[in-house]
């Protein structure tokens, strides 16, 4: 089977891989029908999140159940499912914490960075990591799913309120995601900042906001500006300490590589919580419920799909050129998926 596989930073290519074979009474097979291409598949390739060379990357998916190992109670062959990538044992000392985002096994069980992930034909998984995919919900929309269930993992640990003047710095999934999620607890009063011009025209010309929300074009803080701050881009901790108010709340979901200088002593002495979020911790259940409502909007977020054999233009879209070695904010998507 054909599959993007990372062989070094800069360097992903279309590479032949043996297809999966069950070796467990608990593994599914997986027939792959949509992959989302994510900020930390663009992160992996430009070398500023690790993966193990000649893995075929790839996490947010969805697809058809083609093989069942005989204990598998939960699926059936032919059925439309969802695929959890975040691997849990359970019994480490992180998993019984609460944490399995952060299970110890992780480093070498993580699909699409440590363990081969699912872009390409068939991906191989157990059926504690299987969903049902809803027969009206498209694919491409049930692949949002990981994403969104990073979201609600994100908003739970922010105990959000109504009131707070909120600030998501990214207009990109997982900032339009936030946008979804903070909405349902009740924020009206917020912004989007992004400065792909492209995107800003994709956000409004598919209307995709509501109520009191709006976009801009670059972030420039002012003081005493927000009580909730979403940095999605991992590179505007600086800014957001100057415009964030006491008391409030910075979370940070960027995996990018990147110094910043801040105060500590502004921390305390403002009141001021900076809390980072990663992965899905008990919300992926959710985030399926919510994609198989189709209240999301998600088409207005899901704006490019391609072929498997057309990864390169897909990146190209997406501000990441493997040629040049450089990502930049010329994108022409919103959420851009490989659909196989």
């Amino acid at each position: 089977m054909q599959a993007i596989v990372y062989n070094r930073p800069w360097d992903v290519q279309l590479t032949e891989k043996a297809e999966p074979v069950l070796s467990l009474p608990d593994e599914v097979i997986v027939e792959i029908r949509a992959t989302g291409i994510c900020g930390t598949d663009l992160s992996i390739i430009s070398g500023e999140y690790d993966a193990r060379p000649q893995v075929i990357i790839g996490h947010e998916s969805a697809g058809v159940v083609v093989a069942t190992g005989s204990s598998v109670d939960n699926c059936r062959i032919g059925d439309r499912v969802i695929i959890d990538p975040t691997y849990y044992c359970g019994y480490c000392e992180h998993c019984r914490k609460g944490l399995r985002n952060h299970c110890l096994l992780k480093a070498g069980t993580e699909a699409g960075v440590s363990v081969d992930g699912t872009f390409t034909r068939y991906f191989k998984t157990t059926q504690r990591f299987i969903y049902p995919l809803a027969d009206h919900i498209p694919f491409e929309q049930g692949a949002m799913s990981e994403p969104l269930s990073c979201v609600l993992t994100a908003v739970k640990k922010l105990a959000v309120t109504p009131y707070m003047r909120t600030a998501i710095l990214g207009g990109g999934p997982i900032g339009l995601l936030f946008y979804q999620a903070l909405s349902r607890h009740g924020i009206r009063d917020g912004v989007i900042c992004e400065t792909s011009p492209q995107r800003i025209k994709l956000i409004e010309g598919n209307n995709f906001l509501a109520n009191g929300w709006q976009t801009a074009p670059a972030f420039v803080p002012k003081k005493n500006q927000y009580d909730l701050i979403i940095d999605t881009t991992g590179s505007l901790l600086e800014k957001s300490m100057l415009a964030i108010a006491d008391g409030g709340k910075i979370s940070l979901m960027g995996l990018r590589n990147n110094q910043q200088t801040i105060n500590p002593r502004e921390i305390a002495d403002r009141s001021i919580s900076i809390i980072g979020s990663i992965d899905s911790a008990d919300t992926f259940k959710h985030a399926v419920d919510l994609i198989n409502s189709g209240t999301l909007g998600l088409e207005k977020l899901i704006t490019h799909a391609y072929p498997l054999q057309d990864f390169q233009a897909a990146l190209q879209d997406l501000g990441c050129d493997p040629v040049k070695q450089q990502r930049t904010n010329q994108i022409a998507s919103l959420k851009s998926v490989i659909m196989i």
